[in-house]
């Protein structure tokens, strides 16, 4: 199994360069737009390197994608997923994967929409599934239209009663303004805060999770500890990686949507999280000046420059930590364990929606409830990939045999990802403009930190402005 997960990752880096890869048959996965860098690339593997670097030979692919030849074409940002999904839902069904056509643009989830619509803006080009991100969904799921709409999974057969197990933020993020389930995800998102054991031993004599817990179990004590260990260190180690994680945990946090009757809202809990962000910058609490995703964020994991990473379900197995620790066998691999953190929260997760130009009905419920509704499969998938599902009675059956993950040192992260994934709560606070907004407000609050703008009033306005000039359709008089 291991060996098997090695050979996907690298498959997947050369599937970013638009070749074909086999797993349990022959399947075209074209890329479309290979610009950008995906957000869990492998990004330290030469071989992925070299593939992203040779993603010429994809420029004339779209062309290729137009037809699906009767296949179930499914349309992502990258392959980080679905090359792992083909594999799992392949080995344990009669299908093979030369029934499916894999359209990945090569880019991060944030620039996906703007792919998707130019791809759909040409009718021939095939779609039936497509992936969406939380911050952006709501763009296809309130959508009827033919061109980039997407169906009620009722019209494939589907009921309620089907997705029961599903934890419930996970339907209300897949739920239209008016009440249509139209998109469901096979990953419970929770996060938690990973730490580095040896450094927590080190600099505030931990030795197991529940003491690191009790020191990190709200914001004020993760700032308290966050002191500890500047102190102990000599500045030389961060609690954490970057604001950008911070924030993360702390928007899932906030009892209010970004916009209210068409209104932009700050709420409480983003104005204190300026402040909160500030003091952590200036005071060295997280390493300084670096971008999530990049290279140094996942290097910075193999130094002591910081103790911690605010981690995501997608980001155990292969992804975010492995690559943080050095891989398997790297400088930190097995050196960290995984919390609560001080808050639940959720990060991001793939929504399952179907295009209104789907086709091919029968197969593409098939996969859908493979993952979603199908405890079998999902169990299937979980002790794969080592993600935690959104499929509860699945998880019931993984926790209490999984092996736990050698990045963790063998710890069973989804006995801490259940304890947070029973406390998330949307509250009703989705919107369509999420994406644009959250991301323009963690910019200015970066900003801000680094000395951009000399107030907290200046960074509101300057992120007041920047929305404005994005969705000028809203209604800025609560700034006025």
């Amino acid at each position: 199994m291991k060996n098997l997960k090695k050979t996907l990752a690298m498959i997947s880096a050369v599937a970013l360069a638009g070749s074909v890869f086999a797993a349990c048959g022959s399947s075209t996965t074209t890329t479309t737009d290979d610009s950008t860098t995906t957000d869990a690339a492998v990004a330290d593997d030469a071989v992925a390197d070299d593939a992203v670097a040779d993603d010429a030979a994809a420029d004339d692919s779209a062309e290729a994608a137009a037809s699906s030849d009767g296949k179930v074409t499914i349309l992502c940002w990258n392959t980080d997923d679905i090359i792992p999904m083909l594999a799992t839902f392949c080995a344990n069904t009669d299908h093979t994967e030369d029934e499916f056509n894999v359209v990945s643009f090569g880019c991060g989830g944030s620039e996906a929409s703007e792919n998707y619509d130019n791809y759909l803006a040409d009718a021939s080009n095939d779609a039936d599934i497509m992936f969406v991100e939380a911050d952006w969904a709501l763009t296809y799921i309130n959508d009827d239209s033919d061109a980039t709409g997407t169906r009620a999974l009722s019209d494939l057969g589907f009921s309620d009663s089907d997705f029961d197990e599903v934890y419930d933020y996970v339907k209300e993020i897949g739920t239209s303004t008016d009440g249509v389930l139209k998109g469901v995800s096979w990953q419970a998102a929770a996060g938690g805060w990973c730490y580095r054991t040896d450094l927590a031993e080190k600099y505030l004599g931990v030795t197991s999770p529940e003491e690191m817990q009790e020191l990190v179990s709200d914001w004020d004590k993760f700032e308290e500890t966050a002191q500890k260990v500047s102190e102990a260190s000599n500045g030389e180690t961060a609690l954490t990686s970057t604001l950008a994680g911070i924030y993360q945990v702390f928007s899932a946090s906030s009892s209010t949507p970004w916009v209210q009757d068409g209104k932009l809202v700050l709420g409480d809990e983003r104005s204190d999280y300026i402040s909160f962000a500030k003091n952590f910058y200036d005071n060295g609490y997280v390493v300084k000046d670096l971008p999530q995703w990049s290279t140094d964020w996942y290097a910075v994991g193999q130094t002591d420059s910081t103790m911690g990473y605010f981690v995501s379900t997608w980001g155990f197995g292969d992804s975010i930590l492995t690559q943080a620790a050095g891989g398997e066998g790297g400088a930190t691999y097995g050196s960290w364990n995984v919390v609560v953190g001080p808050q639940s929260y959720y990060w991001g997760g793939t929504w399952l929606t179907v295009a209104n130009r789907c086709d091919n009905d029968d197969l593409v419920k098939e996969f859908i409830s493979f993952f979603t509704s199908d405890v079998d499969g999902a169990v299937a998938y979980a002790n794969y990939q080592g993600e935690y599902v959104s499929n509860q009675a699945a998880m019931e059956q993984v926790i209490p045999t999984f092996e736990g993950l050698g990045v963790l040192g063998g710890q069973n992260h989804f006995e801490v990802l259940n304890e947070v994934a029973e406390s998330i709560d949307m509250g009703g606070n989705i919107t369509a403009y999420d994406a644009t907004i959250k991301t323009l407000f963690n910019d200015a609050v970066t900003a801000y930190c680094q000395g951009t703008y000399a107030t907290e009033e200046e960074c509101i306005d300057a992120w007041v402005d920047s929305v404005a000039a994005a969705l000028p359709e809203l209604d800025y008089s609560n700034f006025d």
